[in-house]
């Protein structure tokens, strides 16, 4: 159930990370239940700024803050920092868990040292406040694959970075709207 206005009284920060076109924009809409943040194809950068929505998931408070590609190797500095500044002045009050979005069909070059830039921008234990989202669950579906089975037999460098953030890991099919995904993915953020 979507709050009206800015809850003053947040219980969790839930901000959504991950390499451009992983499906960030749509994992919050998907959360929030509607659409509010822009998302769509597109071969450039959709999201250009940090953007916050608010609702309430089984009457617990969640921001939900979908931010731009801050692992981009080709971003200058001064932006990534300006965007990552930005993602801790939203966190400061209230418990922060980031939802690191990869698709589940492909794990990338830029995504193989992902770990690293995360901690470079939010501090070393951030992946204790990690929670993988894997997008375009679809495709398991498809192959006839379960997602155990795929964390099972994932390469050596994704399947390093799942157990680094405790394997915490949930998968969304973003043009699914119902509300299961959701609360699987509540079950697991309260749980780290």
């Amino acid at each position: 159930m979507e709050m009206p206005g800015k809850l003053t009284d947040t219980k969790v920060n839930l901000v959504l990370l991950g390499m451009a076109g992983t499906g960030k924009s749509a994992c919050g809409n998907t959360i929030l239940g509607k659409r509010h943040f822009l998302s769509k194809p597109s071969s450039y950068t959709v999201t250009k700024e940090c953007q916050e929505a608010y609702t309430e998931i089984d009457g617990l408070p969640v921001r939900i803050i979908d931010t731009p590609d801050i692992f981009d190797d080709e971003i200058q500095p001064f932006v990534k920092n300006r965007h990552v500044a930005r993602c801790k002045e939203l966190c400061q009050q209230e418990p922060c868990v980031y939802l690191l979005v990869l698709h589940v069909s492909r794990f990338t070059d830029g995504e193989r040292n992902i770990l690293k830039k995360l901690r470079d921008a939010f501090g070393y234990k951030v992946h204790e406040q990690t929670v993988i989202l894997f997008t375009r669950g679809k495709d398991l579906w498809q192959e006839d694959m379960i997602f155990e089975e795929f964390l099972h037999s994932c390469q050596p460098d994704l399947k390093q970075l799942i157990e680094a953030c405790g394997n915490r890991c949930v998968v969304f099919e973003n043009r699914d709207k119902g509300t299961n995904q959701v609360k699987e993915l509540m079950k697991t953020v309260m749980l780290k």
